[in-house]
């Protein structure tokens, strides 16, 4: 069994400066249907799509180091899971790719900054 971890953290100004000039098509560029619905529920908005973008930048990070590469952005996505702590799940191209591995990641913003940490283990 190996363990890898990946951390990321997004400038939020960046990603208002991404929305502000390509508008929803950012986001949906890089967030699947249901992570973009979660997003728009929230009152901080680009916070919650900085937090997704950090998260699947550190996940990539993590599964990098395992041998693992060609992944898009939509190939993870991060919801709530059960307890409301949020949850990476991968599609089925990448289930294909690494399907022995266990995520856990954890997220955390303030108004500037969202910032993510991926522990992966190869099983």
């Amino acid at each position: 069994m190996k363990a890898t971890v990946g951390t990321d953290i997004v400038d939020i100004e960046r990603i208002r400066g991404s929305f502000a000039r390509w508008g929803h098509k950012f986001v949906t560029r890089v967030l699947t249907p249901r992570e973009n619905q979660y997003c728009r529920s929230k009152v901080n908005f680009l916070q919650s799509v900085a937090g997704k973008i950090a998260t699947k930048e550190a996940v990539y990070k993590a599964l990098y180091q395992l041998g693992v590469s060609g992944l898009s952005w939509k190939d993870i996505e991060v919801l709530d899971g059960p307890t409301k702590a949020p949850v990476a799940h991968l599609s089925s191209k990448a289930l294909q790719i690494c399907p022995d591995v266990e995520i856990s990641i954890s997220i955390s913003h303030t108004e500037t900054y969202a910032i993510a940490v991926a522990h992966v283990e190869r099983r």
